[in-house]
């Protein structure tokens, strides 16, 4: 194996590991504030689970009638809704949260990537980390390794964010993690979503107002609230699922048909896959959980077309095209958030996003999703020091591998906090960067300060 050397100079003021929302809304956040950014993505584009796992649309943004996450991550969807690749943020149909954000994954890959541009971000594609030198004398990180296109390149710096939703970089640096569940280490399953296209939305629109009861969670809102969205999403159907369980149409544990609009009208994201016992950051296993994953979709497939309705002459349009990942490290940072803090709705001196949605857990032992909601219109906040790795000073976390609880988790991980969570992490290393001091000395009065100025809720 070769090592080499980039054209590019290998030093760099912060080094972001991830290109997702949250590692892409840091580096374009720290990139404003003057820093020489490196920002390292495995893929060939940027938006991670929005745009490598068919994942969307983005939920929620609000609390209520409150706008709660705004800064980068709106930001990104303003830009997109002047070009017609979002119909921005509307009212989330399924009756489970606030609202939803559909987006057309395309633009969003290419919005990134302009947005990266301005803010003079260094984007390094088809780069897998591999190693990284850590000073025990000092707690750093002091270089990463990564393998690309045959070579191994080094990059220094004295700044590292892992927005790599898996800690990656904490795990290969030797940080302190944890993973999944507290009494065993359980994930939430894993989901290969897939598109379909050509399907029937007036039916479902019809259904809803003329049978509202087989859709659960809109049951229980205000009437009529399926007529306020312009693209429809649905949770429901669950005595046909149940049925076609019984029938043998589908083998696996899942208990209710949903499915999203894109910005594209009668395209559909069907996010009802349910991969179950497979570790998410060990090789084999992720590549079992890929093919089961395409196994269900097709069986899934086939059931839509013959038993829901609005779905007889639908097409497949593709999968994933890899299998998203709702739960998997996450750092051991400052402070642990916990459920308690957030269905209680706790705030915090340090906190440096927001967030108003509930607890979702996708339960690892079978079909049920348990849920607990905060009150309606009510919001946590996420404080800094979840950020912060208790055992390496140069390492900050971002998006959903930050330091909480499996049961907080379920709430956070949603990619507007991920990208609110990116956002702030990003702030604080140009504080670091400037000031010569490390992380966990940043000065949270200031922090919070810039945040707001850059248009984030903090309070």
């Amino acid at each position: 194996m070769r090592h080499n050397t980039c054209n590019q100079k290998n030093s760099f003021d912060l080094i972001v590991v991830g290109g997702g929302i949250a590692g892409t809304s840091a580096a374009i956040a720290a990139g404003r504030e003057g820093l020489s950014v490196l920002l390292i993505e495995e893929q060939g584009f940027l938006g991670g689970s929005l745009t490598a796992c068919g994942t969307g649309p983005m939920m929620t943004f609000h609390a209520g009638n409150r706008q709660v996450i705004r800064g980068i991550p709106d930001e990104l969807i303003q830009r997109l809704k002047t070009k017609e690749l979002s119909v921005g943020h509307i009212p989330d149909s399924t009756g489970y949260t606030y609202s939803v954000t559909p987006f057309d994954a395309e633009g969003m890959k290419r919005e990134l990537e302009l947005m990266a541009a301005e803010a003079r971000v260094t984007i390094l594609y088809h780069a897998v980390l591999i190693d990284a030198a850590v000073s025990q004398q000092e707690s750093k990180i002091e270089s990463i390794k990564i393998f690309s296109c045959g070579n191994i390149y080094e990059f220094f710096s004295d700044y590292f964010i892992d927005a790599t939703g898996d800690a990656d970089l904490t795990y290969i640096s030797g940080a302190e993690y944890v993973q999944g569940r507290t009494n065993d280490n359980k994930d939430q399953p894993m989901t290969l979503n897939f598109k379909l296209y050509n399907v029937d939305i007036n039916k479902i629109r019809e259904l809803m107002e003329s049978n509202v009861n087989l859709f659960p969670f809109l049951a229980q809102r205000e009437k009529g609230l399926e007529k306020t969205a312009v693209r429809l999403s649905c949770s429901g159907f669950v005595d046909l699922m149940k049925q076609g369980r019984k029938n043998g149409e589908f083998n696996f544990d899942r208990d209710i048909v949903l499915f999203f609009e894109t910005n594209t009208e009668t395209e559909v994201i069907i996010n009802m896959t349910r991969v179950l016992g497979e570790n998410p950051v060990e090789a084999f296993s992720l590549s079992r959980a890929e093919i089961e994953g395409r196994r269900q979709m097709w069986d899934l497939f086939y059931f839509l077309k013959k038993n829901i309705p609005g779905f007889a002459n639908s097409k497949l349009m593709q999968s994933g095209p890899n299998i998203g990942i709702r739960s998997s490290r996450r750092i051991k940072g400052e402070y642990t958030l916990t459920a308690a803090d957030i269905v209680s709705a706790k705030k915090f001196p340090d906190m440096i996003s927001l967030c108003g949605y509930p607890i979702d857990i996708h339960s690892p032992d079978g079909t049920h999703t348990d849920h607990q909601f905060l009150t309606e219109g009510t919001y946590y906040g996420v404080p800094y020091r979840c950020l912060q790795s208790s055992s390496i000073k140069n390492l900050l976390a971002a998006g959903r591998n930050i330091s909480c609880e499996f049961e907080a988790h379920a709430s956070l991980r949603v990619s507007p906090s991920a990208g609110a969570i990116g956002q702030a992490a990003g702030t604080a290393a140009s504080l670091a960067f400037f000031n010569k001091i490390d992380y966990n000395q940043v000065d949270i009065i200031e922090l919070r300060r810039l945040l707001t100025k850059n248009n984030a809720c903090v309070d």
